[in-house]
């Protein structure tokens, strides 16, 4: 089976399906370190209001929020979610979900693994589909706005926009995204992740942590276009030497489809992924190396 992998079916599918498919849910309750803070009151946006108080959910409890992704959500250090509802004008409604990482590389590597449509200028960097679906990070927060009948775009930016209007400020990409070797760098392909399962989509690594990854790793995945071949590159920031070195070795011994290249410099390994001529992907790492010196 080939390394390259493609999301199923898509977030903004499963956006969809959870706006769709969930029930009930159960209500905290309000406090100081509550997300609801951060919703939308009344007349926000022009002819829409909340339907009830947000409910919020601790980190056990995100099943019920988003069944069946609750584990992407983990892995990126999830420590609450909130879920505001609001009725519009035709019975229309929108869902509001924000969700509070680990930091902000986190919310960061979540938004970069959930892309499906165009950008757009929210938060830090927002990602919409057109009258359904918006979505957007900032600082350690991740949100999704969308609705199970399509709206006016203005509706979800200016969702969005109040919605950034009352978070924290301040959105610094993860270190080794803005190290990463700019030429060939296919736009919005970087993918910042922690563990496997963030990557899985992409880069199938036999699905029992190969690289031995966890919350202490920090990771990059893009894609580059060299000469007429499409390559991905995989960048991993250990802990220390000795665990780059023994993810090197298992990765060189698990015989991994499209594998060109893998390097280990101190704490950092570096590999090639694609259809393409070995020495391009031992070029392309030596780029990656040249960043840090």
């Amino acid at each position: 089976m080939s390394v390259w992998r493609k999301h199923p079916f898509g977030w903004a599918h499963l956006a969809l399906c959870c706006f769709l498919g969930i029930g009930g849910v159960a209500c905290l309750g309000s406090g100081a370190d509550d997300l609801a803070r951060f919703l939308p009151g009344d007349d926000v946006v022009p002819g829409w209001t909340p339907q009830g108080a947000p409910r919020i959910f601790a980190r056990d409890e995100l099943y019920e929020l988003v069944d069946g992704q609750a584990e992407a959500f983990f892995a990126y250090g999830l420590t609450q979610a909130a879920l505001g509802r609001y009725a519009g004008p035709q019975g229309h409604g929108v869902r509001i979900e924000l969700f509070r990482l680990g930091s902000p590389a986190d919310a960061y590597g979540l938004f970069s693994t959930t892309l499906s449509g165009a950008p757009v200028a929210v938060g830090a960097a927002g990602d919409s589909d057109p009258g359904r679906r918006l979505a957007f990070w900032q600082e350690r927060y991740y949100v999704r706005i969308q609705t199970a009948q399509p709206v006016a775009d203005e509706v979800l930016r200016g969702f969005g926009q109040a919605v950034a209007a009352a978070l924290p400020a301040g959105s610094e990409l993860p270190e080794l995204v803005t190290r990463l070797p700019a030429e060939g760098l296919r736009p919005r392909s970087a993918r910042f992740f922690r563990q496997e399962i963030s990557i899985q989509p992409w880069l199938w690594l036999g699905g029992r942590n190969l690289l031995g990854l966890s919350q202490a790793t920090e990771g990059v995945l893009a894609d580059y276009t060299l000469g007429s071949s499409m390559a991905r590159l995989l960048w991993v920031r250990y802990p220390d030497a000795a665990t780059a070195e023994g993810a090197l070795q298992a990765l060189r011994s698990a015989d991994i489809p499209d594998l060109v290249s893998a390097q280990v410099r101190a704490r950092e390994l570096a590999a090639v992924f694609g259809s393409l001529e070995p020495e391009a992907g031992k070029a392309l790492v030596e780029r990656v190396w040249a960043i840090g010196e």
